[in-house]
């Protein structure tokens, strides 16, 4: 199947799910970063703009998980230590969260706040292993599952849904939104994910981040793809043992392939695991 034809397909799977527009200020620090001379003067100016959204990002870009050596005071330091995708990713990151949240929900606010335990554990990772850059394995950690949020607006049984797939041992998460209803978080999020300007490692990750076949398949998508998706499936483990939650299928469907991606045998996984749970304590 070429591309086109995928795509084409991959509309038909969004089953009547309308995809929030990029906001402004994304759409124009894309522009300005597509320049042959991106302009970061420009950039500061746009983010700072929107007081959260400039709090949100010094926030961020002087956590753990990108702390540079010295404290960051403004968004144009944050430009020039960190570079302007890292803070393009950042800038998405809290604009995504503002789209989808829904305060009255408090199932969706645990979601985020399982999200952003993620996205932080999967920047710590990545850190850790290398081969993928924090920034970028902090962004995939908070926006691999984007599209639950839509999928629990526009269908009253996908909690149910979502329910079944995280108790199925022995089928794809996916296949089994696809069977109840007719599309899947990983589709709609990779549509977001175009739609928001995320690089194409991000969108690709996200629409395979539940087939872990595609670890191991040569050919289906890039090394830093199955890279990322590894480092995020380990954190999302990490995360859930650290909650004693009950037992982590998706781990048991992909720790095989994840640790011969990551270049780790499943002895040093489990050193690194409680390494990682040490540090979050």
């Amino acid at each position: 199947m070429n591309a086109l034809a995928q795509e084409n397909q991959l509309q038909g799977m969004l089953n009547g799910i309308d995809i929030p527009p990029s906001p402004a200020i994304l759409v124009a620090i894309d522009t300005e970063l597509k320049k042959e001379a991106a302009d970061q003067r420009e950039i500061a100016r746009l983010i700072s703009r929107d007081v959260a959204l400039a709090g949100h990002v010094m926030q961020i870009a002087n956590s753990p998980a990108f702390a540079s050596g010295r404290k960051l005071t403004s968004i144009a330091q944050a430009l020039s230590v960190l570079g302007s995708n890292q803070v393009f990713n950042l800038t998405v990151c809290h604009l995504l969260r503002l789209a989808l949240s829904d305060r009255q929900d408090a199932a969706m606010e645990r979601f985020w706040e399982s999200a952003a335990r993620t996205s932080a554990m999967s920047a710590e990772l990545a850190m850790h292993l290398g081969g993928v850059r924090p920034d970028v394995a902090y962004t995939f950690g908070l926006f691999h599952d984007c599209g639950i949020p839509l999928l629990v607006k526009r269908f009253p049984k996908a909690k149910e849904a979502l329910a079944a797939a995280n108790a199925a041992e022995d089928r794809l998460f996916t296949e089994v939104e696809d069977g109840m209803l007719g599309t899947n978080h990983a589709v709609v999020g990779y549509f977001l994910a175009r739609r928001w300007h995320l690089a194409d490692v991000i969108a690709e990750g996200v629409l395979h981040h539940h087939d872990y076949r595609v670890l191991t398949e040569p050919g289906r998508v890039s090394d830093a793809v199955r890279r990322l998706i590894s480092v995020c499936v380990l954190a999302e483990h990490i995360i859930r043992l650290d909650g004693r939650g009950t037992r982590d299928h998706e781990w048991s469907k992909a720790a095989e392939s994840a640790c011969v991606c990551l270049g780790l045998s499943l002895g040093a996984v489990d050193d690194l695991i409680e390494d990682m749970q040490d540090s979050i304590h």
